[in-house]
């Protein structure tokens, strides 16, 4: 979904924005979904990165701590974000922190545009 009167896109990957790389994607897919785990064929569908380059990555971010194996699905390895890990907590909050931003500047820019008062604010 893209946003004609902010700056910046609602609904797009906080540090994917950032850092524009494969990684970035991974861990915004992850944070967004976090309840849940996937195995790599699944990242790799949802996230539209190619299989081998998840196969070199996701190893590097397990022994960072960011990700966790959690177990298999079918003959597959499952991984989530690592919930222990503080790193990966702080990634968590900035990515939630900066979608719900985005999510209030959106309803601020489309109040404007239809010139609805702020909530709290009275007009004379």
């Amino acid at each position: 979904m893209e946003s004609t009167t902010t700056s910046s896109k609602v609904g797009a990957r906080p540090l994917e924005d950032i850092f524009g790389n494969a990684v970035a994607k991974v861990l915004d897919f992850l944070i967004i979904n976090e309840p849940f785990d996937y195995t790599l064929d699944e990242i790799s569908q949802f996230v539209r990165i190619p299989m081998d380059t998840l196969r070199k990555m996701v190893p590097v971010l397990v022994e960072k701590g960011l990700l966790e194996e959690i177990g298999k699905k079918d003959d597959s390895r499952t991984f989530k974000l690592n919930e222990k890990s503080d790193l990966a907590r702080s990634l968590r909050n900035y990515v939630l922190a900066k979608i719900n931003n985005d999510i209030e500047r959106e309803k601020f820019g489309r109040r404007i545009k239809a010139k609805v008062p702020t909530p709290g604010i009275k007009r004379n």
